[in-house]
């Protein structure tokens, strides 16, 4: 099972004190391959550090880098066809303020041809339909 994880579900993955942790994890390390955008590790560098501290923004960095680093997950390229179709899904669904890392997940899950996101969003990949010709996304861990 090919994954796109979003910036929510890897805060929460590496957070043992999330009320979601553990179903979060858990989806995690079931996952086959996991596809992690740039933008949410952005997110993940802002979000945790102004929150918690640089230090553990950059512990969940270097554990996330060790994933990929061992074939447990993927950093996704972000081309120029991908941000055509992430610009053209926020236009779609203009009225849901998506912001860009999301809409990129969109573009990326397209490209692996999954509807599987990992994610805490769940008001924003609920709302939008795949690109992949599936009726909805399978959101984890909710849909596992």
């Amino acid at each position: 099972m090919i994954v796109v994880v979003d910036s929510s579900g890897l805060i929460a993955a590496f957070n043992s004190e999330d009320p979601e942790h553990r179903a979060v994890a858990y989806a995690l390390n079931a996952a086959g391959l996991v596809i992690i955008s740039p933008l949410a590790l952005v997110e993940i560098d802002h979000v945790v550090a102004a929150r918690a501290s640089r230090h553990v923004a950059d512990r969940i960095l270097h554990q996330i880098q060790a994933r990929i680093h061992s074939a447990r997950a993927e950093l996704a390229v972000v081309a120029e066809e991908t941000l055509a179709a992430a610009l053209a899904v926020r236009m779609r669904y203009g009225e849901l303020k998506l912001d860009i890392a999301d809409t990129v997940n969109i573009a990326i899950a397209a490209e692996h041809q999954t509807n599987v996101i990992l994610s805490l969003d769940r008001r924003d990949f609920r709302a939008v339909r795949p690109l992949t010709g599936h009726t909805a996304f399978r959101l984890l861990p909710d849909d596992f």
